[in-house]
């Protein structure tokens, strides 16, 4: 091989290299890119759940308070029958 040729030879690998050296940088910049979109994803759902978690415990809370008032409305309806059905009883005799 004469110089000249071992010269461009020399000229090809390096453009090789160059281009293959911008092709992993591309792809790390790529790569880089989705990570963040993922974790900006996993942010956005963390605080999803969060909220919902939230929102759980109110609802409980309220589906508490609500089950309380029912168990309180009824106990006096209960009161009430019961308090009627005396006064029947009473009447009737």
């Amino acid at each position: 091989m004469s110089e000249r040729d071992l010269i461009r030879e020399y000229k090809n690998t390096i453009a090789d290299l160059t281009k293959e050296k911008d092709d992993a940088i591309q792809l790390v910049s790529q790569k880089e890119s989705k990570i963040k979109q993922l974790l900006i994803q996993v942010e956005q759902s963390t605080q999803d759940v969060h909220t919902m978690g939230k929102k759980i415990k109110d609802l409980d809370e309220k589906a508490r308070k609500n089950a309380t008032f029912k168990r309180i409305i009824h106990a006096k309806i209960d009161q009430v029958l019961e308090k009627k059905d005396e006064d029947d009883v009473d009447t009737e005799q």
